[in-house]
């Protein structure tokens, strides 16, 4: 009565509880999931959704059917990997979910790198915030900075990743009586190590960097972001402030996939060689001292 990609849309509008929320998570428009989600409901006979104030969320019909939705996706998604896992080509797509900063401050020209060494396998990089579901195959590989890396992962930790407190060359010259903080809206980094008052709340590290680098003033980062980072020093006097892990991470199914292996490998080398600067082991020196 209804196609696999039926199944995509009712989940991802029962997910986000909005219309627009689904659209946004699957790459299309409102007016298409509404036209998609009224065609379901046709062909099933019944409402699966009812608008509330908070959005839309699910009639009794919705909920009898989520469980098996959700079953028939994990198998699906079974099947997507086991059939990728027997493609033995050195050509053909992998999938990278990789953080913006991580791919910003170490990997980058790793990954150049990479596409001279095998021009024939072509990299999908998610540079985003969210953790790709790995089991869902949303990414081949994860570089991901986390404390709990999901149970169907494989992989290794490269290196404990701690953060420290940064600031500008000209803002340590001219040093006010009290501090100014940029706030990064994340755990550690949202409240000051030592007196300070927030003069930019941010939700961006990389925009955090910027600011902090043209003088607003002082903020958290994680080392080998702020240590790779142009114009900015850590300020001396604050110890590093531990936080979380990197991983390197694939599906238990893909591991010995030869193109997921050669990327696997050759990210595995490049944090590895890496390791110090993700530590902390590798600052620059003392504002003063350049």
């Amino acid at each position: 009565m209804f196609d696999w990609d039926d199944i995509r849309l009712f989940l991802a509008a029962a997910r986000a509880n909005t219309i627009r929320g689904a659209a946004r998570d699957l790459g299309i428009t409102h007016a298409t999931v509404s036209r998609r989600l009224h065609g379901l409901e046709e062909k099933l006979g019944a409402k699966l959704f009812e608008r509330t104030v908070g959005g839309h969320a699910l009639t009794s019909a919705g909920h009898a059917i989520l469980d098996t939705a959700e079953r028939a996706e994990r198998e699906m998604a079974t099947i997507d990997r086991k059939l990728f896992a027997q493609d033995t080509r050195m050509a053909g797509m992998v999938r990278l979910s990789i953080h913006d900063i991580l791919f910003h401050s170490l990997l980058h020209t790793s990954l150049k790198d990479f596409q001279k060494k095998h021009p024939m396998i072509e990299l999908d990089i998610n540079a985003t915030g969210r953790l790709a579901n790995l089991a869902q195959r949303e990414a081949d590989l994860v570089v991901r900075a986390t404390k709990m890396p999901p149970e169907s992962a494989v992989g290794r930790k490269i290196a404990a990743s701690p953060l420290a407190v940064y600031a500008s060359k000209a803002y340590l010259k001219n040093r006010p009586k009290l501090d100014r903080w940029v706030k990064l809206t994340y755990g550690p980094s949202e409240t000051p190590p030592i007196p300070a008052r927030i003069v930019v709340t941010v939700d961006s590290a990389h925009a955090t960097a910027r600011l902090i680098a043209d003088g607003v003033g002082m903020g958290t980062l994680p080392c080998y972001q702020g240590d790779t980072f142009p114009g900015l020093y850590r300020v001396p006097e604050v110890d590093l402030i531990s936080d979380l892990d990197l991983w390197i991470l694939v599906h238990a199914d893909l591991r010995k996939t030869p193109r997921v292996r050669v990327l696997l490998d050759h990210l595995y080398g490049t944090l590895e060689n890496a390791k110090e600067l993700i530590e902390g082991k590798r600052p620059k020196p003392p504002a003063f001292a350049t």
